[in-house]
């Protein structure tokens, strides 16, 4: 074998092997439709605590769930994102493409790494399996946004408003948090906030907007096997994540916060964002 060939070779072993040893971070790419397809981050196996003693009443009990390793994307879903679903013939639009905030969102090249909005949770369901995933469950998408020290916050147990995207400075509601200034009025494109990323590295998990999940709104404790995740089940309420652009209270945007919406609603404060088992 000539000194060429063997030098090819032990660089393109080298190359495997940087590629094995860097799998926490991926794309979606496996069994995916998509040709731009999203980072995506490792979520170990391992139990984890969700709930909370200091939240609303829906979040207790606090208890402890078992999850298998999963990915989960590093970003919310993105205009850019789901304009390919739609080229492809998979995905319907949003409802809307220009929300009363800006001129233009959906379909303007300028907002294409801004989060999808105005889309149900069918349509939030039907982009992810076309990408070869689907919707995180309400415990994949809490221990991604939380790990398994039962922090409050992606970043830690106190709220740091220029973490995330909530209603500071530049919101115009009457509600907004004054004292803080996250740099954004409205919905902020992905990876603006990589000081307040999750222990898994999963970016926007507070604030931004909600995000969809696969479940069913049911009372605590979590049991993946109690109905909630019978994606075929006629009931029409899920939960919603993360609190978005429109909120002012620290508690809105904490991982364990919970909120109920019909599979139907659409809104300007309301994307998602997908997994894939490894």
């Amino acid at each position: 074998m000539s000194l060429t060939r063997k030098i090819i070779m032990v660089c393109l072993l080298m190359a495997g092997l940087l590629t094995a040893c860097n799998g926490s971070e991926v794309s979606s790419q496996k069994n995916s439709s998509a040709t731009n397809s999203p980072q995506m981050v490792l979520v170990p196996s391992g139990e984890f605590t969700m709930g909370s003693d200091s939240g609303g009443d829906s979040e207790k009990p606090v208890h402890k769930v078992y999850l298998d390793a999963f990915y989960i994307d590093k970003y919310e879903v993105t205009n850019g994102n789901y304009a390919e679903c739609v080229g492809a013939g998979k995905c319907t639009a949003p409802s809307e493409k220009k929300p009363f905030t800006r001129d233009s969102y959906y379909g303007n090249a300028e907002y294409n790494d801004y989060p999808v909005i105005y889309v149900d949770w069918t349509q939030a369901k039907t982009y992810c399996e076309w990408r070869g995933g689907r919707l995180p469950t309400e415990a994949e998408w809490e221990k991604a946004a939380r790990g398994t020290d039962g922090r409050t916050y992606p970043w830690g147990n106190e709220f740091d408003g220029p973490k995330g995207n909530f209603c500071d400075k530049n919101c115009t509601f009457d509600w907004a948090n004054k004292n803080y200034d996250d740099g954004y009025a409205y919905t902020a494109p992905f990876g603006s906030y990589p000081s307040g990323a999750s222990s898994y590295g999963a970016m926007d998990m507070a604030g931004n907007v909600w995000e969809w999940v696969s479940s069913e709104y049911k009372p605590y404790p979590y049991k993946a096997d109690d109905g909630r995740e019978d994606l075929t089940s006629i009931r029409h309420i899920k939960v919603t994540r993360g609190g978005s652009w429109s909120v002012s209270g620290s508690s809105s945007v904490s991982a364990p916060f919970r909120v109920r919406n019909s599979k139907y609603h659409r809104s300007i404060i309301l994307g998602f964002r997908c997994v894939r088992l490894p």
